[in-house]
């Protein structure tokens, strides 16, 4: 097999890949799993995974009592099952001498820029350090305002988060199929998809296991979320583990979900149009022409001025010396951060603020040049 160095690749989990179709958890299963990671990581590979079975965990920690169905006592059985879910991972990827690091997420946390970063940032430290990260949806305090609502979706969206090259969502069917397999014995798997369209959307209609809350067309909508990110997405069955092997390598069985060919765009458009500038800053000759010629980031180092007060993440106008525009970006600072640490060597933020956000105070991808 080849060398992943580099690539970083999100595993999803459904319910019934964990539980194998079973009520409980099914720990030989999830070792077949944890054995895959640990082969991906000696091959160079990042990898996160995002898990779903609080709640199967939590049913079986609690041995399956019957319980009203009130919202709370879902969000109970996530309390109880996420912290028995975790265990169990790193129980199983210390066998590998792996460790986990857990992250909870909510909508909220996606749609706010500065937890974004935040998340982000954490995700990040964890791939440094070698640490595999688990994330969940934060179910034990999300209400419906606040959830992204389903694991497939937050993997798309994790996938964007830390610019993922392949997201796997591991499920009961194979992919996609051009009818319900369950309902047409002659339904053919779509080995390959790329343009989601209505044709699409349509054969994907329906809702899929009890275990979990996706059908095939959550899955859908996960996939239209990765790909016009221009992330790669695969949907496949979970039944055997060592497939994930095969699907790096554009090997076996599954439906794969090309990503858009100008992925940028959407999020270039996005900084340029849909969101208010809050404030600006103000740069020197050699940070404009490094911006406009040589597509790099701009660091606090040739900054000149702060115009207005924002906080970290917002959007922000990027000025010459002679007050125009050149771009716009999203800060990975504050104002008065930026104020403190212009003019200043990365190598004096922590010294100056007590921490660092990075040597960067707008990256490259998080900046668009006027007029493009």
């Amino acid at each position: 097999m080849h060398s992943l160095k580099n690539k970083r690749i999100i595993i999803k989990l459904g319910s019934s890949t964990l539980t194998n179709g079973s009520k409980n958890l099914d720990r030989a299963h999830m070792l077949e799993i944890v054995r895959v990671v640990a082969k991906l990581k000696s091959m160079g590979a990042e990898v996160i995974l995002v898990s779903s079975g609080a709640i199967a965990a939590g049913r079986e920690f609690l041995n399956h009592i019957s319980l009203p169905k009130d919202v709370r006592y879902k969000q109970m059985l996530a309390s109880v099952g996420q912290v028995k879910l975790i265990e169990e991972w790193e129980k199983l990827f210390s066998i590998y001498s792996l460790k986990v690091g857990q992250i909870l997420i909510t909508r909220a946390d996606l749609d706010s820029r500065d937890r974004y970063l935040n998340a982000r940032d954490t995700l990040f430290a964890l791939l440094e350090m070698g640490i595999i990260p688990i994330i969940n949806e934060n179910d034990a305090v999300s209400t419906s305002e606040i959830k992204v609502g389903d694991n497939d979706n937050l993997a798309a969206l994790s996938g964007v988060l830390v610019e993922a090259d392949l997201v796997i969502l591991l499920t009961d069917q194979k992919g996609l199929y051009t009818s319900d397999p369950r309902k047409d014995k002659d339904a053919k798997l779509i080995n390959s998809v790329s343009v989601i369209d209505e044709h699409i959307i349509e054969i994907a209609g329906g809702s899929g296991t009890s275990l979990g809350t996706g059908g095939m067309a959550t899955k859908i909508k996960a996939a239209k979320i990765s790909t016009d990110a221009g992330v790669k997405m695969i949907i496949a069955a979970g039944s055997d583990p060592s497939i994930i092997l095969d699907l790096v390598e554009g090997k076996g069985e599954a439906t794969t979900f090309e990503p858009s060919k100008s992925p940028i765009l959407a999020r270039k458009s996005w900084i340029s149009s849909a969101t208010l500038a809050m404030g600006a800053i103000v740069v020197d000759d050699g940070a404009k022409n490094a911006i406009l010629n040589r597509g790099s980031s701009l660091l606090p180092k040739g900054i000149v001025k702060i115009e207005n007060e924002f906080l970290r993440g917002a959007t922000v106008e990027i000025k010459d010396l002679g007050g125009n525009v050149i771009a716009r970006g999203l800060t990975r600072y504050s104002s008065d951060e930026l104020n403190l640490i212009a003019r200043k060597a990365s190598d004096e933020f922590e010294k100056i603020l007590g921490f660092t956000h990075g040597d960067v105070a707008v990256h490259r991808d998080d900046l668009v040049l006027k007029d493009k």
